[in-house]
């Protein structure tokens, strides 16, 4: 005997082809039986009757309270469920929402092409390597200020396997100050122009939420725009990336680096919330123009106005991302809530370097759950790490 558990549906048909010998038509149609999902909703508006019976005539549980609904079965049930409700004209929206986002959800691959660069995603996941040019940083401030050292450090980076640079000008840790653009474009600009020169066929990155620094550095041949404000900071950003029609990291946010020491977090649903704030951001970004949907990248922000629950509660719902189709990044290198945890369970204070392992261990269900980029400061260990990991990940092996 054997009890098998199926998140995605072409190993179950490779299962029941392979295994059970089922002719080859009805185990693609049977293939979305072996994913289960449950399915919640907010302010619906179809009749409780209509619900109901379209739940039981399609095997379908369902949860039903005041305008909130909840279903669960198979995927193959969900899509009988919604050919149910869809015969009634009030029924149709919902379903076609229902089916395009389980589509989205099952999205495996990506591409991400700019500037003549390419980058699959999906099969490996890609390293993205810190570089901060800045003298305050809460793990490397001070230490990459010199181009000369920046530029050597990109290199090494590079030999190590890192398949994009993130050039950051200004800290956004905890109680840091902001700077003006002038001062940031001082210390990434010449960075930027060496890293280009040497490194031609790299991806970089900016790691910045101001318009007039994302466009000057996209001028000097800057690939991706990572803002960690998702265009909250400067309105005048989302013109900037659509008008460069660049790939743009849109970052959750909750208040501001200068307050987060000060004012308190709160969060009903951690994960619900940063679905809304992509939800919205991505509307913004069309609205302005920004044609690209497959550029663009989704950061949930680790670290940034959360609590240590709020972080570990992102990682173990990872996957819940995946409705929007879109690529993925985290960011957990060396962070303090990884620090805190270290503490608890094994009463020992680490400093930011001390943290690889507990990075790692963070980086796991976030790469499981979904996650194409992880952005990380030490990438020799993180790619032999995403190795073992990316090879259990996708073996196909039933």
């Amino acid at each position: 005997m054997l009890i098998k558990h199926f998140e995605d549906r072409d190993l179950f048909y490779k299962f029941l082809k392979e295994r059970v010998g089922v002719f080859f038509k009805e185990a693609d149609l049977r293939a979305f039986e072996g994913i289960f999902h449950c399915i919640y909703f907010e302010r619906i508006n179809l009749p409780p009757s209509l619900i109901h019976e379209a739940g039981r005539k399609s095997c379908v549980k369902v949860f039903y309270n005041e305008g909130k609904l909840v279903i669960c079965s198979s995927e193959a049930s969900i899509r009988d469920f919604c050919s149910e409700i869809s015969k009634h004209a009030e029924g149709k929206n919902i379903a076609k929402e229902i089916l395009e986002a389980l589509i989205r959800y099952r999205k495996k691959y990506f591409q991400l092409n700019y500037n003549k660069k390419i980058l699959p995603l999906g099969l490996k996941t890609a390293v993205m390597g810190v570089l901060n040019v800045t003298p305050d940083s809460f793990s490397d401030g001070g230490l990459y200020l010199e181009p000369s050292k920046a530029v050597k450090r990109a290199v090494q980076m590079v030999q190590e396997g890192a398949e994009i640079i993130d050039i950051g000008g200004e800290s956004t840790r905890p109680g840091s100050e902001r700077i003006t653009a002038e001062e940031e474009l001082k210390r990434v600009l010449p960075v930027l122009k060496e890293v280009r020169k040497e490194l031609p066929d790299v991806w970089i990155s900016v790691d910045t939420y101001k318009s007039e620094v994302a466009k000057a550095c996209l001028d000097e041949g800057a690939d991706i725009i990572n803002d960690i404000s998702g265009g909250t900071f400067d309105e005048k950003m989302l013109k900037v990336v659509s008008q460069y029609r660049c790939p743009y990291v849109i970052n959750h946010i909750k208040g501001r680096p200068e307050t987060w020491k000060t004012e308190p977090i709160i969060y009903d649903d951690v994960v619900g919330e940063i679905i809304g704030f992509f939800k919205e951001r991505i509307r913004r970004l069309k609205e302005e123009g920004y044609k690209e949907e497959e550029k663009i990248i989704l950061d949930p922000g680790i670290g940034f106005g959360k609590l240590p629950e709020h972080n570990v509660e992102i990682l173990k719902r990872f996957s819940e991302f995946k409705i929007f189709g879109k690529i993925l990044m985290v960011g957990v290198s060396r962070k303090s809530f990884i620090g805190l945890i270290l503490e608890g369970f094994l009463n020992k204070k680490t400093e930011p370097k001390e943290r690889l392992f507990g990075s790692l261990g963070a980086l796991a269900p976030a790469v499981l759950g979904g996650a194409h980029i992880v952005r990380v400061h030490d990438v020799k260990e993180t790619k032999e790490f995403l190795a073992l990991l990316d090879a259990v990940r996708t073996y196909d092996g039933v």
